[in-house]
């Protein structure tokens, strides 16, 4: 009997211990303040990482008088050729020529030492302004492509000849399309 009321009393307190820290002499709520996402210190890095970024992608398309258009996400568009038919869509199978050079000018990879880009829109491990990038094109376009370093290999790089945070400088062409 002695044990049940020990437990009865003991049991409240463990219940009101587990839901109130106490911290600098004070009791505060176990469910902390969200942080504000401006407030932490990797996204504001970030944030000036990518201002950065853009920064050199503009000084760039400026020295040699490029004029593509952005889109939402950051991507550099400039159509060099239009092609035939409809705009390339999910799904479709693609290949591509291409050349992929660094900001730097260094050319990276390039179809005729490298071979075709073959790829399926939206549903294949190519980079995210890649996948962007096709679907505003038609089988026969050829683009000029300013890819920032968050829509191509992000902070790892490829694993090859591309390092982390490098923005990529593409032009394309559309050879092959089909459904």
């Amino acid at each position: 009997m002695r044990r049940f009321y020990f437990f009865a009393l003991l049991f409240p307190l463990l219940c009101v211990s587990c839901s109130q820290n106490r911290i600098d002499g004070a009791f505060r709520s176990a469910t902390p303040n969200p942080v504000q996402e401006d407030d932490r210190p990797e996204i504001a890095y970030n944030k000036k990482k990518i201002a950065l970024e853009n920064e050199s992608i503009n000084l760039f398309i400026k020295r040699y008088g490029w004029k593509p258009e952005i889109t939402s996400t950051g991507l550099r568009i400039e159509i060099l050729r239009d092609g035939n038919g409809a705009l390339l869509k999910e799904g479709d199978k693609v290949v591509l020529k291409y050349e992929t050079k660094l900001l730097s000018g260094e050319i990276v990879y390039h179809w005729q030492t490298d071979s075709v880009k073959r790829f399926i829109v939206n549903k294949s491990e190519e980079i995210a302004g890649l996948h962007e990038a096709a679907r505003q094109l038609k089988l026969g376009s050829k683009a000029r492509l300013i890819i920032p370093s968050y829509l191509a290999y992000g902070l790892a790089g490829d694993g090859n000849r591309i390092v982390g945070c490098e923005p990529l400088v593409m032009t394309v062409e559309v050879v092959e399309s089909r459904d």
